[in-house]
This record gives structure tokens, C-alpha cells and sequence, in this order.
């Protein structure tokens, strides 16, 4: 059997690239070690009657974002239904913030109390741009971005090496704000913001904005897929299936094989030896370097830079089973901690879990979509950051974690079934290098033009996922498929997958007119 690109890994970011290089006629092969489809973001098993999925459960995007690109490149667009929330609550330090439907209400008091009328604005809004003109007016928005993107280039690139944290203390004296910010940057990007830059969040927003001109309504930026996370790798591998592809499952890799500074194949863990022109890993690209080809087949330099590529932090996650439906919420975050720069300062640089109530991020996948736990019952998660490298039991925050989930939701531990606590075994367990929840860092000194290329200094080597891609941002899930549709699209373009005739060997530049949101909107020209 003869292909002409292999795919390691079944991840969202190897999903995209085999849905680009299918659409476009290729005949690819999928290679899965695990039992399951998705990686990171798989439903991997049923306890009780409750579906279990692996990785986050808050999406971007979704039905109009990347997800649905790459559906619908093998024929299976709009197959993927997604759920959005109705109500999401927040926890500030002892403020609640409840965002239900178009209002957001607070609880608690005190000097930072947030006061939002966020519910009337909208009604009068509505008055005034009726549904037609809504949907207009954020086609507009998602239309005009590339020139934004064209004309914020330059400033994005300089704040490349400016933190958040530095901006948030120079113009911004609310510690309250300045706490949650610091956990949705921590939870996005994976560094404390004294690490993340400024740049990241222009061009996550810019990549946001883009799926408005696909019909993305406010609402719909946050959802969740019907049938669980594996439902996106899923139904892409399902595609590539019936246009000729093929798809394995238990299928470990144990090295890319190389002949004369080209990748040409791989061999199995089991011998077997499956050659192709092209050669694309899902499997992370210090995994690839350093245990798939080895670094003696790179420049000591690149593979050098490639093995002191940070990290970003890994995570427990306690998914519990609830006997009884306690809450009509779908999650959001809770923010227990004033001074979070202290507590990501121990948890990243001291090493040690910080007492008390972690932050974290929680979510009810059965209010989402019903089928995720049986009738009556109730599938909750609540993740929370663990650093892998740390000095303390990775179950010191257990404890601390169900007292938060008891203030968030009340009666949940009267009405616990069981849980699970997991911790980074869960990410190491897929092999990944420091078991992170989030992969390579998006810090200061690896975003834009600094990001490792997903084209490899070895001819038909190419690496995918949300670690990779000069000048590409954005967060998790919808990021690595972004980027393994680009990855895709880039190899088509630029290569008749023989001969390599036209295929560049460094990585192509935004400078000058083309924007960076270039790579939003055609994903042509591989970063």
C-alpha cells in the first residue's frame, strides 16, 4: 500500500493536516498508538452510564472556526453539532459573577464589587440593529480583520517581548480584574503573565474575530460538541476514511525513518516499515526531534533550541459523578486567591503547590449536551494548574479542589457518586515531554517569528499542533487544528509530493503587506 503523506498522531492538529491534504486528493494514513481518536481531545471511556472525555471542555470557534474547515474538506460539514452555554459563573476572590443569557449579575459586596448592566445595553442595542443587521454588522468585523491584522503587524510584533503582567501594572489599578486576568491568561497560553506577552492576546482576538464572517453570534464563541470532545477527531478521521484514507489505532510509531537528510517513512513499534514522501507529527516537536528521528540528525543548534523549548503548565482535573442535577450552570472559573503572581510565582518558579483554594477552571458537560451522564445525574469538571515539575505531592490540592467545587456548587459533596483526581500522569501517559496540559509555552522568546517552524530542517518532515507555526496564536484545541490545516494546505501549494520541486525549506515570513492574520484566513503559506 502505497501513501503519499503519514500522519503520527490522531490530534486535532494531525486531524487538520490529513483533512487538507484529503480534500486535496492525497491518500494519507493516520497512525494512532492509543485506542482512541483525538489525543488531547478524545472521549476515551463510559463509567456508570457517564461519558469521559480527555482534555479541556470549553471550545473556541466551533461550528465556525477550524472544526468545521476541516469537516467540511471530507465532506463532512456541519455533521459536528455544538451546544453553547446559557449560563456561566464566575468566582472573584468572594464575588460571583453569573453571566445568564444576556444579563450578568454579581453577588457579594465590597469596594471592588463589578457593576455591569450589561443586559440593558444589549436591549436597547437590539432596538436599534435588528437580527439581519447583527449578523451584518459581525460579518464586518470577521471581514475587516486581515486589514487590522495588516495594519497591528508591526505593534504586535514589538510586543512580542512586553508581558502582560508589565502592561496590566502600568495601566490598570484593579487588583480584582488584574487576579482573573492573570488565571484566563494562565489557563490560554500556559506561563504566568510575567512571562506571557502582550502580542499573544492581539493575536488570539484577531483569530476570534475572523469567525465572525463565517456567522459566529457573541454566544457562540464558547461551546461544547454534541457527543463529546471526540466527536471532532472523530467524524475527521470518519472523512479521511471514506475518501481513501486509512486510519490506525494501536498503531505506535517507534521512529521516522531518515535517509540522506530526508524523511521517507516510518517504523512501527512492531517492525513494520511504511514508507511516504511526507512525514507529519502530531507527537510534539521535542518528542519528534529527540525520540522519533533523533538529534543527530539535526543541527546541534536547532536541536539545541528545540530541546530548551518551554513548556507551559500542567493541571489536576477532579471529574466527579453527582447522583442529582445541583446546578443550571455550564462553568466558567473560579479566582479564590488575591495576588495570583504570588501563587503562579510558587507554583512556577518555587515549585510548590500554594495552601488553599486553587484557582481553576470548572465545567458541567452534561448541562452542555444530556447525553454525557445519565438521566437525572450530573458530570462535573473542575481543572485546576499543577506545575510538572513540582516539589510537593501532585495530590496536595486535592482536598482544597472539592471544597471549591462545594462553594461553587453546593451539596456536591452529599451527592458525589465517586470522582477521579487526576494529575499530569494523564499527559504523560500520551507521552508528552513534561506531561504539560498546554505544550509548549506561548512565553516571551517562543510566539511570532520566534515559534518553531511546522516545516523541519529535514526535507518532508513537518510537525503539527498548537506548539508550532511562526506567527500563529490562538488557544488549545482550535489553534492546533488551525495550524494543521495550514500545515496541510502548505504542502499542497508547495510541493507535487514527489519530487519536492517547489517545497521551501524555511519557513515562509508575514512581513511587508501580507498580515499576519494571513494564516486566519488561508492557511495557504505555512508559517
Amino acid at each position: 500500500m502505497s501513501y503519499d503523506a503519514i500522519v503520527i498522531g490522531s490530534g486535532l492538529g494531525g486531524c487538520g493536516a490529513a483533512a487538507a491534504l484529503t480534500g486535496a486528493g492525497k491518500k494519507v494514513l493516520i497512525l494512532e498508538r492509543l485506542d482512541v481518536i483525538g489525543g488531547r481531545c478524545s472521549t476515551s471511556k463510559s463509567r456508570d452510564g457517564f461519558r469521559i472525555d480527555i482534555g479541556c471542555h470549553h471550545l473556541f470557534g466551533c461550528e465556525h472556526g477550524a472544526f468545521e474547515k476541516a469537516a467540511k474538506l471530507v465532506n463532512r460539514g456541519g455533521v459536528i453539532k455544538f451546544s453553547h452555554p446559557t449560563k456561566l459563573t464566575l468566582l472573584i476572590h468572594d464575588k460571583k459573577i453569573i453571566i445568564d443569557g444576556d444579563s450578568i449579575t454579581k453577588t457579594g459586596g465590597g469596594a471592588d464589587e463589578i457593576i455591569i448592566n450589561l443586559a440593558e445595553l444589549i436591549k436597547q442595542t437590539n432596538k436599534f440593529l435588528p437580527p439581519k443587521m447583527r449578523q451584518l454588522s459581525y460579518a464586518m468585523i470577521g471581514r475587516t480583520t486581515p486589514i487590522l491584522g495588516a495594519l497591528l503587524a508591526p505593534l504586535t510584533r514589538k510586543l512580542d517581548n512586553v508581558s502582560i503582567r508589565s502592561m496590566l501594572e502600568k495601566y490598570m489599578d484593579w487588583p480584582m480584574i488584574i487576579d482573573f486576568l492573570e488565571l484566563l491568561q494562565f489557563a490560554g497560553w500556559g506561563t504566568p503573565s510575567v512571562m506571557t506577552p502582550v502580542s499573544e492576546g492581539i493575536r488570539t482576538m484577531l483569530g476570534f474575530s475572523e469567525c465572525f464572517e463565517y456567522g459566529m453570534g457573541v454566544r457562540e464563541i464558547v461551546g461544547y460538541p454534541i457527543g463529546g470532545l471526540g466527536t471532532i477527531p472523530e467524524t475527521i478521521c470518519e472523512g479521511v476514511r471514506e475518501m481513501g484514507g486509512e486510519v490506525r489505532l494501536g498503531a505506535g510509531v517507534k521512529k521516522i525513518i531518515v535517509e540522506g537528510g530526508a524523511a521517507v517513512g516510518v517504523e512501527m513499534d512492531d517492525g513494520e516499515v511504511i514508507k511516504a514522501p511526507i512525514v507529519i507529527s502530531n507527537a510534539g516537536v521535542k518528542e519528534t526531534v529527540a525520540d522519533l528521528v533523533g538529534e543527530e540528525h539535526f543541527d546541534p543548534a536547532y536541536a539545541k533550541k528545540v530541546r530548551e523549548l518551554i513548556v507551559g503548565i500542567s493541571c489536576f482535573c477532579i471529574r466527579a459523578a453527582l447522583d442529582t442535577k445541583l446546578t443550571d450552570n455550564e462553568g466558567l472559573f473560579v479566582v479564590p486567591q488575591k495576588d495570583t503572581l504570588g501563587y503562579y510565582d510558587k507554583l512556577w518558579n518555587q515549585k510548590i503547590t500554594p495552601p488553599g483554594m486553587p484557582a481553576m477552571m470548572w465545567s458541567v458537560p452534561s448541562n452542555y449536551d444530556p447525553t454525557a451522564a445519565p438521566e437525572g445525574k450530573q458530570l462535573v469538571y473542575f481543572v485546576g494548574p499543577l506545575m510538572w515539575g513540582s516539589s510537593e505531592p501532585w495530590n496536595k490540592p486535592e482536598q482544597d479542589a472539592i471544597d471549591a467545587m462545594e462553594l461553587m456548587i453546593p451539596g456536591v459533596k452529599d451527592h458525589l457518586m465517586w470522582y477521579e483526581y487526576l494529575t499530569p500522569d494523564t499527559y504523560a501517559a500520551l507521552g508528552e515531554v513534561g506531561s504539560p496540559a498546554i505544550g509548549i509555552a506561548q512565553c516571551i522568546g517562543q510566539v511570532g517569528e520566534d515559534r518553531t517552524s511546522a516545516i523541519s530542517p529535514l526535507k518532508g518532515l513537518f510537525y503539527v499542533g498548537a506548539e508550532v507555526g511562526k506567527n500563529m496564536s490562538g488557544i488549545g484545541t482550535e489553534m492546533s487544528t488551525r495550524i494543521g490545516l495550514a500545515c496541510g494546505n502548505y504542502i499542497v501549494k508547495n510541493s507535487d509530493l514527489t519530487g519536492f520541486g517547489k517545497l521551501k525549506s524555511t519557513a515562509t515570513r508575514y512581513i511587508g503587506a501580507a498580515p499576519v492574520i494571513k494564516a486566519f484566513k488561508t492557511a495557504n503559506d505555512m508559517p
